[in-house]
């Protein structure tokens, strides 16, 4: 019987090969991008969870109330974790993580090359590789890093450096002067772990590095992520409280008396207090999208398969009579669609292995192939295969397998065997998708224009950013004096911390309410604001030789100055010596900030302090110069005065633009979306204008006949279709209005949706389907009614 089946499913296939080609052509489209999609989707929620223990990992936070505010740390002291370890019932283990959140240059002594910035840098205790299921492919887990100057790193860097695995003894040369030894070769992070590296170096040598991190180690400076293993099916909350009650705390905790919270392994990738994860706002617009698409292919194929209705009616109608069933009838139309999706799926999978590592890139995603070839993966790639199966059969096979044979066999059987109203109800669902999409696209895209455009109180265009560490501090200033005189160079100035990349936070009182105000500072030099474009409130005394402390308006507004604020304290030891007007230095999604800027006479010290952001050097560039000959030129200034750290550069907007990458990538995914949406459904438009030209041509030849001119048959064929798209419209444009809507309520700075979005989007898809049903219908409304009446 399946045999039998499968046979008359082929049959059919090579039968109608124009129809059989839009339905796998719409399916594997929208099969391709929803998967696409819902790989990134479930690859976003698969964070972490492949580590044996994952659901016994934690992170400890503290959340620390200064007044008013509240803010939460991730970083402890060196001495914090072991005190939990031993003081904490259910504490089975720990691990310290300290990040390197700054690059550091990396060199094999062996090759004398020239040194690599390197980021994914860890500093980790011995148990790292015990708590974490980051297998070693060379060396012992157990003890790869109990000694000081010793480390693991990945196949990658391995590769990289050395050009094998056979590592085991060397050594690399850390910031220009520590060797460090490798004690091990761990396999590569899989793209699904939140903890990434590619050097994992031992936390015992942290404090040998220098004398500052010494310091830092013994005097209980918060620098060290702590992750507890607990027992398994130990109880989250009584750890908690038991942290929280732990009395030998009070020592490394000082004066901020945190409250500490337990954030599990699995959540911190998507929910996690200190993790950007815009990506979560992301998931579920895409997972609707994703699946919106996939039900317009599906849409698209009931729709062709009813419509052919008329076609297979006698043949349904002898099979029944011979003796099949309703239920038999239904398994060969059952297996009719499991052969086209099957063929579809086929065909989409192809095309996801071809365009998958493009279109992530497009996106700025990362998805590796250890994830896709993973059983999870594979068996969800299985269950989409049988729904998509079962939901595109369901609808023809009840169709089709319920025609009563006697009346049509006899001829006695409409138009309406197919289901024309349902039918209408898909291209409504096809038309209303596209336009929701299109007028997304659109608002995003607008929104996108008005941040990049936005004033933001400060020049970015032509600014050289060159970050810079401890081995520049003894040559800082000869280095910026000898960048200033360089030809093409306008300006060069010093803060401690990268513009639209971080801030530092401290609180002061209101002068009024007395209440703590947050305010972000940054460390500068005097040329800051004018290298900057900032604009001057109230300028300081010119001839000041101290270091100034300056506001910006919201700063002193937020503050709640009395009078004329300039001179006045802004904390003991601390006078304000003059006002800028407001300019965004983080990101403009969230609104301004109130912001100090602290005019250091002497900048360098900056550069000796420990640290994720030691300083950043901004030369502003005359535009009318040639910037890649400076920015070479710059370079070779900088080998010069630092000898240990590779040259490392980026631009201002660069660094703008990279504060909205989220809704770059939104954008990015709509248009992709939009593209694909409006390709089903004018796939499935051509499929049914054909159709309907093809059921109809004797009626045209009529017509004809009777004076009927082309345009009027044209109009004819096109009137309902173009009804149907202003239906859609009607549903898609308050719809698309009202979720956009709630979604530009994030951004602090936001355009309002405008009323050409919607007419565009109306008129731009009228004019694809008067193409689309014009193409067909003018080819029908031009055949010889002799031709078409002949069998008649």
């Amino acid at each position: 019987m399946f045999k039998n089946y499968l046979k008359i499913a082929v049959r059919s296939l090579f039968r109608h090969k124009t129809y059989s080609l839009i339905n796998i052509l719409g399916l594997s489209g929208g099969i391709c991008v929803s998967t696409l999609i819902l790989m990134f989707v479930v690859h976003e929620h698969s964070f972490d969870r492949f580590h044996s223990r994952h659901s016994d990992i934690y992170r400890v936070l503290g959340k620390v109330k200064m007044g008013d505010n509240e803010f939460q740390m991730n970083s402890f002291a060196a001495t914090f974790a072991p005190v939990l370890r031993e003081g904490v019932p259910r504490v089975a283990d720990y691990v310290r993580v300290l990040p390197s959140y700054r690059n550091t240059a990396m060199a094999n002594p062996a090759r004398k090359d020239e040194a690599i910035l390197e980021k994914d840098i860890l500093f980790a205790d011995p148990s790292f590789f015990s708590v974490f299921s980051f297998p070693l492919e060379k060396g012992n887990a157990a003890d790869a890093l109990q000694k000081p100057f010793s480390m693991v790193i990945s196949e990658r860097a391995a590769e990289k450096y050395f050009g094998n695995t056979d590592v085991i003894g060397k050594a690399l040369l850390y910031e220009g002067k520590h060797l460090v030894q490798i004690s091990g070769v761990a396999r590569n992070a899989p793209s699904n772990s939140s903890l990434d590296f590619d050097f994992v170096i031992s936390s015992a040598t942290y404090p040998k590095l220098s004398e500052a991190n010494k310091q830092n180690w013994e005097a209980g400076a918060g620098i060290f992520n702590a992750y507890l293993l607990l027992d398994a099916g130990a109880s989250k909350a009584k750890v908690e409280r038991g942290i929280n009650q732990l009395g030998s705390l009070k020592e490394t905790a000082g004066e901020l008396k945190p409250q500490y919270t337990l954030e599990s392994l699995d959540d911190m990738h998507l929910g996690g207090a200190f993790t950007d994860s815009g990506n979560s706002k992301l998931i579920p617009i895409f997972a609707v999208a994703a699946i919106a698409v996939l039900m317009l292919a599906l849409f698209n194929y009931m729709s062709l398969t009813t419509a052919r209705a008329t076609q297979r009616a006698r043949e349904v109608g002898v099979r029944k009579v011979v003796g099949a069933t309703r239920a038999g009838l239904g398994s060969q139309f059952y297996m009719e669609s499991a052969l086209v999706c099957a063929l579809a799926f086929g065909l989409g999978l192809l095309m996801v292995f071809y365009l998958s590592q493009p279109f992530y890139t497009l996106l700025g995603l990362k998805i590796d192939t250890s994830f896709v070839i993973s059983p999870f993966f594979l068996s969800f790639l299985a269950g989409l295969l049988a729904i998509t199966a079962l939901v595109a059969g369901s609808y023809p096979a009840f169709v089709l397998s319920g025609f009563a044979p006697l009346e049509v066999i006899k001829g006695r059987f409409t138009g309406n065997i197919g289901g024309v109203g349902v039918r209408r109800v898909f291209i409504v669902f096809q038309f209303a998708v596209s336009m929701a999409l299109i007028v997304g696209s659109l608002i995003v895209r607008e929104q996108l224009v008005f941040m990049q455009r936005k004033e933001l109180g400060l020049n970015k265009d032509q600014v050289l950013s060159i970050p810079l560490g401890p081995s520049m501090a003894a040559n800082y200033i000869p280095f910026r004096n000898a960048v200033r005189q360089q030809a093409g160079v306008l300006n060069a100035t010093f803060a401690n911390a990268g513009l639209f990349k971080g801030y530092n936070m401290f609180f002061i009182p209101n002068k009024i309410t007395k209440k703590d105000i947050s305010l972000a500072q940054m460390v500068v030099d005097e040329q800051f604001v004018k290298t900057l474009g900032l604009q001057w409130k109230i300028s300081p005394p010119a001839g000041t030789q101290r270091s100034q402390a300056l506001l910006n308006e919201q700063a002193v507004t937020e503050l709640g100055f009395k009078g004329d604020p300039i001179g006045q304290q802004i904390r003991e030891g601390m006078t304000l010596d003059g006002i800028v007007k407001n300019f965004d230095f983080s990101d403009v999604q969230h609104g301004g900030k109130a912001m100090m800027l602290s005019v250091a006479t002497d900048t360098t010290n900056m550069l000796r302090m420990p640290g994720a952001a030691r300083g950043v050097m901004y030369v502003r560039m005359d535009a009318q110069t040639d910037i890649a000959a400076s920015v070479k030129k710059i370079g070779e200034l900088f080998k010069k005065y630092d000898l240990e750290t590779p040259f490392e550069y980026y631009f201002l907007d660069d660094a703008f633009n990279e504060t909205f990458k989220n809704e770059m990538r939104l954008s990015g995914m709509f248009s992709v979306f939009t593209v694909l949406a409006i390709f089903i459904a004018c796939m499935g438009l051509f499929g049914l204008i054909t159709f309907t030209t093809e059921t109809r041509t004797k009626e045209i030849g009529i017509r004809k006949i009777l004076g009927a001119s082309a345009a009027g048959i044209v109009g004819m064929l096109s009137r309902e279709f173009v009804v149907l798209v202003l239906i859609s419209g009607v549903i898609a444009m308050p719809a698309a209005w009202y979720f956009m809507s709630h979604w530009l309520e994030d951004f602090a700075y936001r355009i309002s949706v405008p009323w050409w979005v919607h007419f565009l989007t109306i008129t731009m898809m009228l004019l694809i389907t008067l193409l689309t049903v014009g193409l067909k219908a003018v080819h029908a409304a031009m055949v010889n009614p002799a031709a078409s009446l002949r069998n008649d």
